[in-house]
């Protein structure tokens, strides 16, 4: 068995940015003052002036992003159209809100939702739409959408949690709706090793979510509304101011690692590349590629079997097709037919700031010799 490891994912932080964190945390913890501080604050601040947003809300997790933005928006017993092709975080928002999740289909060449699809969806009881920018690609059709709902009197969140620092037309993920959210899990671009944050142009928006963020009190610490622990930690947004004043570079060394694997891979007949806008920066959350006429979970096992290299997807099975949905929505097989089809064939490849270029190499000749072998039925 071979040896070598390359992990799919793996956060990022220089030695500059370990020395800054740690002295920034010993202060922390000396003054006793380890949530609801200057941080915080100060985390938010940098974070809305970067994606020139009025304002930003630090939070525990993405999905509580999501939760408080639909809260804010009042969708008890009404319909979210949501593509199918996200994590489960982003329906199960939905219905701890108690809403309803409404999967629509995705577009073949971005993964991303389909706003033809989006249209057939809405019904009397919607309310709302979530776009998700997959993979760190800003939905290109996003001023469609937005237009959709505009004129159908609909909200239209964006599920930022792949794109920091992505661009669309000079203008940046998380300031193109009604609302952002972000996650900081381990894994994404940008980490705080947990956490989240709402980004909005709407003061209501942002005061709501301060309040609902702390149990629903205000500064007089009396309960106004009905709302959760769902704060972020000192050391939480300590981490995430560094993480963010890096962000650009972390972004230039995806898209730099994107470009090698798109020329070495581009005249292979077994694989399909996804084509970025000349107008969107991706941000490369995850490097994906479509398999053709070959067996993408068997290539996978070779390539972590025999080479020691870790995969993934975006996503399959899609929300649709997991068990629970089908057991308590009646989805199956045959509902999104551009999704069922198109995700089972998609494979994501290593990507983070620790891939270098003999390792970008070594992923490309082991992927090669992977199809070889199966597509000869080796």
């Amino acid at each position: 068995m071979n040896q070598r490891q390359v992990f799919s994912a793996a956060p990022f932080f220089d030695e500059e940015s370990i020395v800054g964190i740690v002295a920034e945390i010993k202060s922390v913890l000396k003054s006793g003052m380890l949530t609801d501080g200057l941080h915080v604050k100060s985390f938010e601040n940098q974070f809305a002036q970067y994606i020139q947003s009025r304002y930003a809300v630090a939070v525990n997790s993405g999905t509580a992003a999501l939760e408080i933005m639909l809260r804010f928006f009042g969708i008890e017993g009404k319909e979210v159209i949501i593509p199918t092709n996200t994590f489960v975080a982003t329906p199960t928002s939905v219905l701890f809100c108690g809403g309803v999740p409404v999967f629509a289909d995705i577009n073949a060449t971005t993964l991303c939702i389909d706003p033809e699809d989006v249209k057939r969806r809405i019904t009397p009881k919607t309310v709302g739409v979530i776009a998700v920018h997959i993979a760190g690609l800003i939905c290109p059709e996003i001023n469609e959408l937005r237009e959709l709902c505009h004129s159908n009197g609909l909200f239209l969140i964006e599920d930022a949690a792949h794109a920091h620092g992505a661009v669309i037309d000079t203008k940046k993920a998380g300031n193109l709706c009604d609302g952002g959210a972000f996650s900081f899990y381990p894994t994404k671009v940008m980490t705080t090793g947990q956490g989240g944050m709402i980004t909005s142009n709407n003061s209501e928006l942002a005061v709501v979510a301060q309040k609902m963020r702390d149990h629903g009190l205000n500064s007089d610490r009396i309960m106004v509304m009905l709302g959760d622990n769902w704060c972020m930690s000192e050391i939480t947004a300590i981490i995430g101011k560094y993480q963010l004043a890096n962000l650009d570079r972390f972004v230039e060394k995806r898209n730099e690692i994107a470009k090698r694997y798109n020329h070495a891979l581009a005249k292979n007949p077994y694989v399909s590349l996804f084509q970025t806008p000349v107008n969107i920066c991706h941000s490369y959350y995850k490097y994906s590629l479509k398999l053709n006429g070959i067996d993408k979970g068997k290539v996978a096992l070779a390539l972590k079997k025999d080479f020691g290299i870790d995969t993934g997807s975006i996503y399959y099975p899609p929300c649709h097709l997991h068990p629970w949905y089908m057991a308590n929505f009646n989805t199956c097989e045959g509902n999104l037919p551009v999704s069922e089809t198109v995700l089972k064939d998609v494979l994501c490849l290593p990507i983070h700031l620790g891939i270098t270029v003999e390792t970008i190499d070594y992923v490309v000749d082991s992927l090669n010799t992977c199809i070889s072998r199966v597509s000869d039925g080796k």
